[in-house]
């Protein structure tokens, strides 16, 4: 079982940006309201103080396409190293904000925009979300593996950590 931890504001901002920065890649859900949906992995920049998160994104990209017609969407973080995962839904947003492309702007980017920050295919996607959850062990892979081995072997109830919704 896990012990509920919900945070709210500052605290549940910290956590994200803990849990999404120490494995930036996601899978990134858009079209949430066709079956199947669209999904494929995505690099997040950042998380700001509000808690949105940040990518780059082609602006001839099946996410931009998609999120014209619905800005809705889920993205699903997970840290193995950690046993650390995240699930977030909320509202994506297609910007081309030039000071927050200078922001985020690295080396990396220009491989997928060789025209540099004034490529005319460069936008970003800001995501607001609206519902999060995570799941935490609070342990290394180790103490986890040893945990559901104790559990196992005695037949107690696995401590499995920690999980809660998150508010920003």
């Amino acid at each position: 079982m896990s012990t509920i931890e919900d945070l709210d504001a500052s605290r549940a901002v910290a956590k994200m940006r803990e849990i999404i920065l120490a494995a930036p890649t996601c899978f990134f859900a858009s079209g949430l309201g066709q079956v199947p949906f669209h999904l494929c992995p995505m690099y997040a920049q950042d998380v700001d103080r509000e808690g949105c998160i940040w990518f780059f994104s082609g602006a001839d990209s099946v996410h931009n396409e998609l999120l014209e017609k619905d800005a809705r969407v889920e993205l699903m973080f997970s840290n193995d190293s950690k046993h650390e995962y995240l699930a977030v839904y909320g509202r994506a947003e297609i910007s081309r904000d030039i000071d927050k492309v200078d922001d985020l702007w690295g080396a990396m980017v220009k491989a997928w925009f060789p025209g540099g920050k004034d490529d005319p295919n460069l936008t970003l996607i800001r995501v607001a979300p609206e519902k999060v959850h995570y799941w935490d062990t609070r342990e290394n892979k180790l103490v986890a593996l040893g945990k559901i081995l104790l559990s196992a072997v005695t037949g107690r109830a696995l401590e499995a950590g920690v999980e809660g919704d998150l508010r920003p």
